[in-house]
């Protein structure tokens, strides 16, 4: 695998505090992959603070949420055309770059999607989740944001995501049509700031909705 292949995208809203560390992390153990930073609507000084680090910056004029960015991230780097793949990695530090990098290193020119695994789940939905991704394709965390896509995913099927599936559409899709995927357990570092989804009977509810819709999705498509 050619590391100049791939880039590195990550969606950011308002991580002014994290955002410059988190790239000269990654810019530590993964030194030939471009960082493409998506700036998602932020209020603070997120998209400066990025832009600062010689990054390719992305700025969105308002905030259109986490798998919305990732889109813009995928289209920003087919429009460059220079990268055969992305790795989604988030803004707050909590995807050791180690494990960025373990999964570049992992990937073969015959992989479509790396997904990576966390040691345990959060909360009680995403055990749900993760129930229904074990018994249908033998994936433990479905909902680990660090992952490693051929960005001819992303043109075959047309989007990341059309529904509220918590980032995991394009992935299901590609499990769906039976791509070549591989599984890499992965280091989770505590997060500098509160939790993206939150916390609460809300949250569990949004992914437990998510989860129904998935379920959907998959056989409609299968």
């Amino acid at each position: 695998m050619d590391i100049a292949k791939v880039a590195l995208v990550i969606p950011a809203y308002n991580e002014a505090e994290t955002i410059q560390s988190v790239i000269c992390a990654l810019r530590d153990k993964i030194t030939d992959s471009d960082i493409i930073v998506v700036d998602d609507g932020s209020s603070d000084d997120t998209a400066e603070r990025a832009s600062s680090m010689g990054v390719i910056l992305v700025r969105l004029e308002y905030n259109q949420g986490y798998s919305n960015a990732i889109s813009h991230g995928f289209a920003q780097a087919i429009a460059l055309d220079s990268y055969d793949y992305i790795v989604t990695v988030d803004a707050d530090g909590q995807h050791d770059p180690v494990s960025v990098l373990a999964m570049i290193e992992m990937a073969q020119e015959e992989d479509d999607i790396i997904i990576g695994q966390r040691p345990k789940t959060a909360r009680f939905s995403e055990w749900l989740y993760s129930l229904y991704f074990r018994y249908k394709f033998g994936i433990k965390d479905p909902l680990c944001g660090l992952r490693l896509y051929r960005l001819t995913l992303f043109t075959q099927y047309g989007a990341f995501e059309t529904f509220d599936s918590i980032g995991t559409e394009l992935m299901t899709w590609a499990l769906v049509n039976h791509k070549q995927f591989k599984l890499l357990d992965v280091v989770i570092r505590d997060r500098l700031d509160k939790p993206r989804f939150g916390s609460g009977v809300r949250v569990n509810w949004r992914i437990f909705k998510s989860l129904l819709s998935t379920i959907r999705f998959v056989n409609s498509h299968s």
